[in-house]
């Protein structure tokens, strides 16, 4: 066990408050629930929003633009996840909590008065980077005040929440969507009340407390006085996670992110277009109840992730949940012509399989990397792969192009993605299931 003068940190904080765990859960648990919503209303309503925009029915030409808009999207949640990860760890968690959450609402809001498809893009872009920013801290900051074994189900069950924010959207889809697209960009806003929320009730993290206080110990001192681990502390987190041991579970986390991130929008995020194109009309019901299973298969996936991870282990997890997600993405896309039970049932078994690895990630990414460097950690191996994600969909609209329209064939294609997790799953650096 490591002493509390080693690190003097620890007795500087020891009598400081930290947040209630309870009311963190709540908050990142919201914050994730409002994630889903604003980030996916776009993917529900691509075909009718570009349609009107674009003042064109072709399924190509919307394919491609979509493709652009979602490549804006994930270029913006990169960029927001990396540059508020390192605001985390400066400024502390709950404060750029705050920032992320009111960032993406008022500009979801925005993206209602559009009027051309550029227009949109870029306020997609910034509602990806409030939602990139908003999601890393997130599980960062509830890993750090859940203690123990307790810490594995508290995360499982926050990654829920975006699958309640999918629910949300497909059932404002359902109640709104007949009224027009603008509508649903609108109830986008709802999250900034949450701020109101995470400022009167969320403090600090004693781990943040105690890597404040480090760092302060080490600034204070003159160059000369300095020991290694001072100017280890003083350095920047994105250095740090490219030096020695760090780089090697910098390169695996980011090959993983990068298979659940690629196929989760360059796959996933077609389905809603696809059914447009199987129905042959607009299908606002049929969009919402297969959205409805995917979202469901997301829920179910957050309650029993973190039961499989403690049975299986991280690497098993991860191996068998994206071999599973390429077979179902397959087999729905392939052998699915027309709505009905069986498209429901393909839906959800995607939804839950697709959604695994990214439950799986939000635990074990917080393990990996210490204190001072987490948030940056997490902000930068979990989003670097969404400028890959962002080229896959421009190049999933463009495989659409080629494919004369049809959603089905690109996004089977893409899917294989999902094989390189497999087998990179099988590297995964072992950790003791706690944080350093």
């Amino acid at each position: 066990m490591t002493s509390a003068a080693a690190y003097p940190g620890r007795s500087a904080v020891a009598e400081h408050e930290g947040p209630k765990p309870w009311h963190v859960l709540l908050a990142t648990w919201l914050g994730g629930v409002f994630d889903g919503m604003d980030s996916s209303i776009f993917a529900i309503v691509l075909y009718p929003s570009l349609s009107e925009l674009l003042g064109t029915t072709s399924h190509t030409i919307v394919g491609q633009h979509g493709s652009y808009i979602i490549a804006l999207f994930m270029v913006g949640w990169a960029i927001g996840a990396m540059v508020f990860g390192a605001l985390a760890d400066k400024i502390g968690r709950a404060k750029t909590l705050t920032i992320t959450i009111l960032l993406y609402a008022i500009f979801t809001g925005l993206c209602a008065l559009s009027q051309n498809w550029w227009q949109l893009g870029l306020c997609r872009f910034l509602v990806g980077a409030g939602i990139g920013g908003e999601m890393g801290v997130g599980a960062v900051m509830l890993s750090e005040c859940w203690p123990g074994k307790s810490r594995v189900h508290a995360v499982s069950f926050m990654a829920t929440s975006l699958g309640f924010g999918y629910l949300l959207t497909a059932g404002l889809n359902l109640w709104l969507g007949h009224f027009g697209w603008r509508y649903l960009f609108l109830a986008g806003i709802t999250p900034a009340f949450l701020t109101v929320y995470i400022r009167a009730k969320l403090k600090e993290s004693h781990h943040f407390q105690e890597a404040q206080v480090e760092k302060q110990i080490a600034e204070s001192k003159p160059e000369h006085e300095r020991n290694e681990q001072d100017r280890k502390v003083l350095r920047s987190g994105f250095r740090e996670i490219v030096r020695g041991e760090n780089l090697r579970k910098t390169i695996i986390v980011a090959c993983l992110t990068s298979t659940a991130i690629i196929t989760w929008w360059a796959v996933i995020a077609w389905i809603p277009a696809w059914i447009n194109q199987i129905t042959g009309s607009l299908a606002v019901e049929e969009r919402s109840y297969a959205m409805f299973c995917k979202d469901f298969g997301m829920i179910a996936s957050g309650l029993l992730g973190g039961v499989l991870i403690k049975k299986f282990g991280y690497s098993r997890c991860m191996a068998v949940s994206c071999f599973m997600a390429f077979v179902c993405t397959v087999g729905m896309f392939m052998t699915v012509k027309s709505m009905g039970p069986a498209l429901y049932a393909w839906v959800l078994s995607v939804g839950f399989f697709a959604h695994v690895p990214f439950v799986l990630l939000w635990i074990y990414i917080p393990e990996l990397y210490e204190t001072r460097i987490r948030s940056t950690a997490f902000g930068v191996t979990y989003n670097i792969s969404r400028f890959l994600a962002a080229a896959a969909a421009v190049g999933g609209g463009e495989l659409i192009r080629l494919f004369g329209g049809s959603y089905a064939m690109a996004a089977s294609t893409v899917a294989s993605v999902y094989l390189v997790g497999v087998v990179v799953s099988f590297f995964m650096p072992k950790t003791e299931g706690k944080l350093l």
